[in-house]
């Protein structure tokens, strides 16, 4: 909950912990008994107050909200707004990316609405008043509003994008050609689908189709398995080509090669220059040779073609070396580079020739899966939507949706796809367009109650699912799409106090003294790319002011001990003083929240473990595998040694426990008690023989994994591996009321923290780059042209349109990188630690977030060195003010300043392989 000061500055109410939505529960629950007393002494329709005033407030509107800044109370406010002119619940739709914030934002409208109610809270109606902009708002309305939701709460649509997609795609199944009573599918059927597919593509292909296909997917190299080929490329493709125009993979052409008289011109001319230096003329006579032999595979990668390139677009010389060649070998030169460009750019056309046929091949064996399985995907439910959307027949979407779709609010949408976008925006310019146009009916009804309204939200600055198909982009592209709109910026923080907010603005504001960020002005070089990637990022980054100014802060950048060995043992060590510190946090100030933030869900397993082993209470959000528990990869040991009883391995893991000291124990019992009993409760069984022998972490996983198996018995695979499978790859949470909680960035979204700590910003910047590129025309429609990765040096090959297609895919990555910094540092409301390892060299010029951070603060001190502060500000003591005031403050000082240190003794990198009963 919020409270407010003016127009739409919001300040959050002092609190110990964020509320859960157990807590909103539980205060509707009691007010609700207030409003029903209230209820029976009205019976008056709702009114509708300030229709005429408020009908401005009502346009288009776009928002971008920085981090903290209100932007669920900005979005509540708006749909209190209209609700309280009279809009009938079932003609609004509010989405957003979670079910927990679509249930905040509920949550939010039903108190805040019991609470002004109140006829002894007049502080929560003066504060509505404000929120809504409505001064004479009346005690009786909140109440009448309040009933009527709560009596058609099932009408009123807050729900996330996949919930309404998939309304309103059974709304549609014959148009959309969906299988009757189909089912979603989840990412573990997704998995198996997939493979399924792919050996149905291969069983159609013949021998010498499988090599030829195998070798054009590898550019000539055929070392891979056709099986991972395969589901290599469809894992990396298939999402976005699956949106693109039919012919999008044969768009790239190859150019004519030089003929052979020309070539052999260029050979001459190459043997006949003789260069004073040697170097030189070593390598015309290499070069001459290749050229000859027409060795293209090795040339391709030689650093005098790309020198080439670069000189014809500077008009210079060719260099190699630091040295100018003779003008003479220019002719000879241009052929000698026209050739391997064609060589390269003909491999590449083969290759997407390849890709798309087998992505065509197997949307048609995916797809017959899915329909004798009647089972669907959100994304599959998203890609027919997008398809037919423009064609859907507005009156016919009323009818079916038991009621037209008048307001339209859309919340993180920075995250949005294209094909989200293609779907929401025949809604959106509905509700933007005239009551007359739109309506024949209009005339039936007051001008109050066809008002229609368009409300989107988000941040730039935090589009972090650049991987999951969101395009920051289309944010931007809104105000051009959409009539009338008007846009309005909130960079106030509620959440972070002024030393937070300071160095978050110190980080982004100078993110361009890193040398990455210095640009050549060369369009075909990634680095080009990514640099004017970090200087737009700086430039339109908004001042940020922090509204609790008196908010005790404190940010600390360090490194942490030095650690030999390979890169797995430096992050283990930073992790262990991650969890040193938070040890110290949470023992001098128990009540406040503390976030851990990593960038990987392996770390978060990490992280836990070693938390638990020094004994901080500590909670995991977002879901790990349940093999993160010895306890259980015990039991998936006995399946398997069931299922292959020829394999000593699983014998051998199970033996040591107390399942291996159980009479008979061995394949044939556990295949005797499967077929006795069935899946669950023989996992039943086994994990009730260890849980005397677990901890309490290990009998909960133990309790989960049996629940798992109930789940999935109903629709089990015929081989036992395949559950084994699953558990081994579907994230399950273990969540607990702890203060303490680990999880990743992209987990962290939407969530504050007292303290947080990152201690994993020592990892490459950008993530790996797509193995697809796509061209497109317009932001929010699909792609016209696609084509397989091409190595960033080899771009200058490619057409001025591919070259900046490729361009703008590396920048988007590079945006992405620095959205995922700045959503983990603004989670800190008083306290940000951020912990590296000491670097290699004290230049410190590597493509890390903390090299980034580094530069940007202008730190002086050496980042070599282990446990050295790097930059620092605030308070230390920060968190005194939520200690116990009675406490003794010498005592409360004394400890305040203590140095803990927790030791961490031959800690086994992987839990897993020294767990022992007992």
């Amino acid at each position: 909950m919020t409270e407010t000061t003016s127009g739409n500055h919001v300040r959050p109410r002092s609190k110990s912990r964020p509320a859960r939505p157990s807590d909103s529960v539980r205060s509707a629950t009691r007010l609700i008994e207030t409003a029903d007393a209230l209820l029976a002494s009205t019976d008056s329709e709702v009114e509708v107050v300030g229709v005429q005033a408020e009908a401005e407030s009502l346009q288009p509107m776009l928002v971008r909200a920085s981090a903290g800044t209100g932007k669920t109370y900005r979005l509540t406010a708006r749909l209190l707004k209209i609700l309280l002119q009279g809009a009938a619940p079932e003609t609004i739709l509010a989405t957003t990316f979670t079910r927990k914030a679509a249930g905040e934002i509920l949550d939010r409208v039903l108190i805040t609405l019991a609470q002004a109610a109140d006829e002894h809270d007049d502080q929560a109606l003066q504060k509505l008043r404000q929120q809504v902009g409505i001064p004479t708002l009346p005690r009786h309305l909140c109440l009448q509003l309040f009933d009527k939701i709560l009596g058609n709460i099932h009408r009123l649509r807050i729900c996330t994008l996949d919930s309404l997609f998939a309304q309103l795609a059974r709304s549609f199944p014959l148009e959309l050609g969906l299988p009757p009573t189909w089912r979603l599918t989840d990412e573990i059927e997704e998995v198996w689908l997939r493979e399924r597919a792919v050996d149905n593509v291969i069983s159609l292909l013949d021998p010498g189709e499988m090599v030829t296909m195998l070798s054009m997917l590898g550019k000539g190299d055929a070392n891979r398995s056709i099986a991972r080929e395969l589901l290599w490329v469809v894992e990396a493709a298939y999402a976005i080509s699956r949106q693109s125009v039919d012919d999008a993979w044969n768009k790239l052409a190859a150019p004519k090669a030089p003929e052979r008289d020309e070539m052999n011109r260029a050979v001459d001319a190459l043997r006949q220059v003789t260069p004073r230096q040697k170097r030189l003329l070593t390598k015309l006579r290499s070069l001459a040779e290749q050229l000859e032999a027409q060795d293209f595979a090795t040339l391709d990668k030689d650093t005098l073609i790309s020198n080439i390139a670069a000189a014809r677009r500077s008009r210079a010389n060719v260099r190699y070396y630091n040295s100018d060649f003779d003008e003479q070998c220019n002719a000879a030169f241009d052929t000698l580079y026209a050739a391997v460009r064609t060589h390269v750019l003909s491999l590449l056309v083969a290759q997407n020739e390849a890709t798309g046929t087998i992505l065509a091949s197997y949307d048609h064996h995916v797809s017959e899966l899915k329909q004798s399985a009647r089972v669907m995907s959100f994304d599959d439910v998203t890609a027919c939507l997008a398809r037919q959307a423009a064609s859907l027949d507005p009156r016919v979407l009323e009818n079916r949706l038991d009621g037209a779709i008048d307001h339209v609010l859309l919340d993180e949408f920075q995250d949005t796809s294209p094909a989200q976008w293609q779907v929401l925006r025949p809604l959106a310019a509905r509700c933007v367009s005239s009551d007359a146009e739109s309506d024949p009916n209009s005339s039936s009804r007051d001008d109050w109650q066809v008002k229609r309204s368009f409300f989107c939200v988000g941040d730039t600055k935090q589009a972090i699912y650049g991987w999951r198909g969101g395009v920051a982009e289309i944010f931007n592209a809104v105000a051009d799409q959409i009539e009338g709109i008007s846009e309005d910026e909130q960079n106030t923080s509620f959440r972070s106090s002024p030393v937070v907010i300071d160095f978050v603005n110190q980080a982004f504001k100078n993110l361009a003294r890193h040398p990455m960020a210095e640009v050549n002005g060369d369009e075909t070089e990634k680095s080009t790319h990514e640099a004017l990637a970090i200087r737009r990022f700086v430039k339109d980054f908004p001042h940020h002011i922090a509204h609790q100014q008196s908010l005790p802060g404190f940010v600390r950048f360090q490194t942490c001990r030095t650690a030999a060995g390979d890169r797995s043992d430096k992050d283990l060590t930073c992790f262990e003083d991650a969890a040193s510190l938070v040890s110290r946090i949470n023992a001098l100030a128990p009540g406040i929240t503390i976030g851990i933030l990593t960038r990987t869900n392996r770390a978060v397993a990490q992280l836990i473990y070693l938390l638990e082993r020094i004994g901080v209470d500590v909670s995991q959000e977002g879901g790990n595998p349940l093999t993160d528990s010895a306890a259980v990869e015990v039991v998936l040991s006995a399946l398997m040694m069931s299922e292959h009883p020829g394999d000593g391995r699983w014998k051998f893991h199970v033996q040591s426990t107390a399942l291996g000291q159980l009479p008979g124990f061995g394949g044939d019992f556990v295949r005797e008690l499967m077929e006795d009993r069935g899946l669950s409760e023989t996992i039943e069984f086994l994990a009730g023989v260890l849980a005397p022998t677990c901890d309490q972490r290990d009998t909960l996983r133990l309790k989960q994994l049996t629940r798992l198996a109930m789940n999935y018995q109903p629709a089990a695979a015929p081989r036992l591996r395949d559950f084994v499978r699953m558990v081994r790859e579907k994230r399950v949470e273990r969540p607990r009321a702890a203060a303490v909680r680990v999880m990743t960035i992209h987990q962290a979204k939407g969530l504050e923290f007292d303290a947080v700590i990152l201690p994993q910003f020592d990892g490459q910047l950008t993530r790996q780059s797509g193995q697809c590129v796509a061209r497109f025309e317009q932001l929010g429609e699909p792609p016209v042209a696609m084509t397989r990765y091409l190595n960033h040096k080899s771009w200058h090959f490619l057409p001025a349109p591919w070259q900046r297609a490729f361009g703008d895919q590396a920048a988007a990555a590079m945006n992405e990188a620095l959205c995922l910094m700045y959503v983990a540092m603004t989670r800190a409301k008083q306290a940000l630690h951020v912990i590296m390892q000491p670097a290699a060299k004290a230049v410190f010029d590597v493509r890390t977030p903390a090299a980034l951070l580094y530069h940007a603060l202008q730190c002086h001190e050496d980042p070599t060195q282990a446990s050295q502060t790097l930059y620092e500000s605030g308070d230390p003591n920060w968190f005194q003010s939520d200690l116990d005031q009675q406490s003794d403050s010498a005592t409360t000082a004394g400890s305040s300043n203590r140095e803990t240190t927790i030791k961490f003794r031959q800690l086994p990198q992987d839990p897993r392989r020294n767990w022992a009963p007992g």
